[in-house]
């Protein structure tokens, strides 16, 4: 759809059918989307393994679709080059684990790669506000990292309230910067929180992947968010 920002649709790639996981993706290009959204975990920092990091770098292999990737780790370093050999159109990483956070943005960075950081739930803005003032970009959890197969995770956080905190902190040095809303992400949701100040969202069960005809869901979300 025309005027749609690369990175503002994003299916997430492991609620796809992982058995078929290249025929998913050609499914994906050929409903429309600009990109992918990529979650890398390690199976520690949250309980969810569902797809290897060698299995991300073959598919790279298979698409055009740029690469979105958030990593949940508890070694970001070593998973940050790791990504890189698949020359990702941004990587954010978890903050609550990392010792390093600017060495790990400036990882990225030299890489020529735009950074961000990535928020559970319960982190406070104010406890990583430094961090945030140097990122790119900002992703929000809306559910715990590595939850989302688990059908009784809810949202349980004020997400209207966090946005416009977060689109105020962003805004104040350097406004412009992506925030990405993830985790149980509903057709409403990317109407409402689009309004809000959000600019990004993943889509999942509850949207992009709630019934079997993908070009029907993408449109739609594209219809929801460019709703005035």
């Amino acid at each position: 759809m025309k005027n749609i920002p690369v990175f503002a649709i994003q299916p997430s790639v492991i609620c796809c059918d992982l058995c078929n996981l290249e025929q998913e993706i050609h499914r994906w290009e050929n409903a429309g989307v600009q990109s992918l959204h990529v979650d890398v975990l390690d199976g520690a920092f949250a309980p969810s393994l569902p797809v290897g990091i060698d299995t991300f770098f073959q598919l790279s292999k298979r698409t055009a679709l740029p690469f979105d990737i958030h990593i949940m780790s508890l070694n970001n370093k070593w998973f940050i080059e790791q990504c890189l050999r698949m020359r990702p159109a941004r990587i954010c990483f978890q903050a609550e684990e990392e010792n390093d956070p600017e060495g790990r943005l400036r990882q990225i960075r030299d890489a020529g790669i735009p950074a961000g950081i990535a928020l559970s739930p319960t982190t406070p803005f104010l406890s990583v506000k430094a961090l945030i003032d140097q990122a790119d970009y900002l992703l929000l959890m809306r559910i715990k990292p590595g939850y989302a197969g688990f059908a009784d995770e809810a949202v349980t956080i004020d997400m209207e309230k966090r946005i416009e905190e977060a689109r105020r902190i962003l805004d104040a040095e350097r406004p412009g910067r992506d925030i990405i809303i993830d985790g149980r992400v509903t057709m409403q949701d990317i109407r409402d929180l689009r309004k809000l100040g959000a600019t990004c969202f993943v889509g999942g069960s509850r949207s992009l992947f709630s019934s079997g005809d993908y070009t029907e869901n993408y449109l739609r979300a594209c219809s929801m968010y460019m709703e005035e």
